[in-house]
């Protein structure tokens, strides 16, 4: 026995190798990774394509706006830079509102039972319009419900038999009794 445990039995002896996983096409683990590196590689390279070409039409857009900016007087240059803050304030306060509209109306339909999911439809920066919208709504909105049941209940009336059945207890009247 101690012959047996220097050696090693029949089974320690065959070298294991593993030549991985076939997947159902007949590829090896190795070449389906490769085939997705090389999908990735090419995914990534297209976007890198994208995003190189929008950086460079950013920076050649900026390049212009200083060129134009240095040819500028201080007056003008101060003019433009107002202009630019001004457009982005309204743009920021737009959106504010906007959400703001969109808060209000989902309170209002929460209030009314109503679902909230619908908020951005009938939001409006005017509370009366944004109120007009709920109120229209709320009427298509259930007549919509009432139509849904009603299609749901339509059906086949029950068949009453006309003929009486014996009263009694069925399990006796099955016994004979």
């Amino acid at each position: 026995m101690d012959e047996k445990k220097k050696q090693g039995t029949q089974k320690n002896n065959i070298p294991k190798t593993y030549e991985g996983h076939k997947n159902d096409e007949g590829h090896k683990n190795g070449e389906l990774k490769a085939l997705i590196a090389d999908y990735v590689a090419e995914a990534l390279k297209g976007e890198k394509a994208l995003w190189d070409k929008e950086l460079k039409e950013r920076i050649a857009s900026e390049r212009e706006d200083a060129a134009k900016m240095a040819s500028m007087s201080s007056e003008e240059r101060a003019r433009v830079e107002m202009e630019r803050r001004q457009k982005d304030f309204e743009t920021e306060r737009q959106q504010y509102m906007s959400e703001r509209a969109e808060f209000e109306a989902a309170k209002e339909l929460a209030a009314q039972e109503l679902p909230v999911s619908f908020a951005k439809m009938v939001a409006d920066p005017d509370r009366e319009v944004t109120a007009e919208n709920i109120s229209v709504f709320k009427s298509e909105y259930m007549k919509a419900i009432e139509n849904g049941l009603s299609n749901r209940l339509k059906g086949a009336l029950p068949r009453i038999s006309k003929e009486k059945e014996p009263m009694g207890d069925p399990f006796l009247n099955g016994l004979g009794m």
